[in-house]
């Protein structure tokens, strides 16, 4: 699991398991073992940034930022979890995300194809030729039943 932060570059999520930095919303006091301060690496000045922290390690952390020296966690942008062992997603979480949505195609008109020509007869007219052969099958069956 992991906690996501949507902020921007002028801003940084202090991450703590210290509850005195916590309660303080200061950095100055912290070890670096246990505060963990994420910023944006860019150059521009608030541009957005998205950050993702870890929830690796069981126990109560801490989440503020120090912004305008702290004021802004002096204000109520704090909260702590506390991070249990868990026993992994639940089947319907762990699997992958299906794909994104697609709008389907816009109706576009069709534009018509030339017309098809059917014809009704072969070039060798074969209507009549089938009816030729049906005539001489007939014959040939007629002397046949007259000879036996």
């Amino acid at each position: 699991m992991c906690s996501v932060f949507n902020t921007n570059t002028n801003q940084t999520v202090i991450q703590t398991y210290n509850a005195t930095t916590y309660r303080n919303c200061t950095t100055d006091y912290a070890s670096d073992d246990d505060t963990f301060q994420y910023q944006g690496g860019s150059n521009e000045f608030g541009e957005a940034m998205t950050v993702t922290v870890s929830l690796t390690l069981e126990g109560q952390q801490y989440y503020f930022s120090d912004a305008d020296d702290g004021s802004q966690c002096l204000n109520g942008m704090a909260f702590d979890i506390k991070v249990r062992h868990g026993i992994g997603l639940p089947p319907s979480l762990n699997q992958p995300p299906p794909p994104p949505y697609v709008e389907p195609p816009s109706t576009v008109e069709i534009a018509e194809s030339p017309p098809i020509t059917v014809v009704t007869s072969s070039p060798n007219g074969g209507v009549r030729s089938s009816a030729r052969f049906f005539l001489a099958v007939s014959v040939l069956v007629m002397l046949v039943l007259h000879l036996v």
